[in-house]
């Protein structure tokens, strides 16, 4: 998320001053034949997981190897602008996608190859399909925070309550709807974000704030105990808990930032970019990506094949998504840059 940045694709379509030309100078992701397709995304973690749970057996259904590689946003749009796509398919922050669509980077997702009634509802959009639930959520320090943690997010931003520093996220996207419920906006009315009021709710606690600025940094921070609590990737705190770090975390008013499977506008070879997602997104797969990362699939098929327990502790579960919030891609699409300005202007007063 997953990892998630909608200013960065994962997670800068905007303002990156760097030039086509320099960015097709990159070392180029070349295909040694028709029998390979290029798969490009945010690395780490979720690439491992894509490996196992869909390049291998697509490889295997197809025979066609999957190349991998970064999916920095700016040299999607290089590529795009030059017509000198060298992807086929690109994983993308939700809102990095919808940002991508509005630009007219992608192409528009061909339903007839894709199943779009076999998804949640609005996870299928024109030109990018949602492809997980992965939330940011509220962690916390179980050193630190010995007793009952914070039951939400408001019970977070009490400074009488609870001692010590807050982990925040250094971005508009995601913190501003997080302080916003911080201040009593139910999860699902916080859409059209009153940016005023959520900066507001954040002046309550600025004197305590952690600023952190990658999911690595956001995680180690709560671990090693630099903070008492945080907002973080899902993804990031999952782990260290089962391995026994001294974290945990919970989905109560989780915002959910998701992943998407999108086409760049001028791939060379649509309808086999098309049966990729198509593929990547059956139930079998979804599953198998779920068990691997702590991600909740969006393939109806996927979710009624869930063990009972897997699906009470996941993103999937109706129960569980209603008591957090679906984040409003494009929204932030249409808004991203001058929310941004604004957020970043009440950082720097100081």
């Amino acid at each position: 998320m997953s990892h998630r940045n909608i200013t960065t694709s994962r997670r800068r379509l905007l303002g990156t001053g760097l030039g086509a030309a320099t960015l097709l100078a990159a070392p180029r992701i070349v295909r040694a034949a028709d029998s390979q397709m290029v798969v490009v995304s945010s690395g780490g973690a979720l690439e491992d997981a894509y490996r196992e749970a869909i390049y291998k057996p697509w490889t295997q259904k197809t025979g066609i190897q999957v190349v991998t590689g970064p999916n920095a946003a700016a040299k999607l749009k290089a590529m795009v602008e030059a017509k000198a796509v060298e992807w086929d398919v690109a994983q993308l922050d939700a809102a990095a996608a919808a940002m991508a669509a509005r630009q007219g980077l992608l192409e528009k997702l061909d339903y007839s190859v894709i199943d779009r009634n076999g998804v949640l509802e609005g996870m299928a959009r024109d030109y990018y399909i949602v492809s997980d639930l992965a939330g940011t959520v509220l962690s916390w320090n179980t050193d630190r925070l010995k007793g009952t943690p914070p039951a939400n997010w408001a019970e977070a931003w009490d400074l009488k309550k609870f001692s010590g520093s807050r982990g925040i996220l250094k971005r508009a996207s995601q913190t501003l709807e997080i302080a916003l419920m911080a201040d009593g906006v139910a999860p699902d009315k916080l859409y059209p974000l009153d940016v005023p009021r959520a900066l507001h709710s954040l002046e309550k606690i600025k004197t305590q704030i952690y600023w952190w600025d990658s999911g690595a940094q956001g995680a180690q921070i709560i671990i090693d105990g630099d903070v008492s609590m945080a907002m973080e990737w899902q993804g990031r705190v999952d782990g260290p808990k089962t391995t026994g770090a001294k974290v945990d975390y919970h989905l109560n008013q989780a915002l959910y930032a998701s992943d998407s499977w999108a086409v760049p506008k001028g791939a060379k070879d649509l309808k086999r970019s098309m049966e990729f997602i198509a593929f990547a997104m059956q139930g079998p797969q979804q599953l198998a990506y779920s068990k691997l990362l702590p991600y909740g699939p969006v393939s109806k098929a996927a979710i009624s094949m869930m063990d009972p327990a897997q699906l009470a502790h996941s993103p999937s579960s109706p129960e569980v998504l209603a008591r957090g919030a679906k984040m409003n891609f494009e929204w932030w699409a249409e808004n991203n840059e001058k929310v941004s300005d604004q957020f970043n202007r009440w950082v720097l007063a100081g």
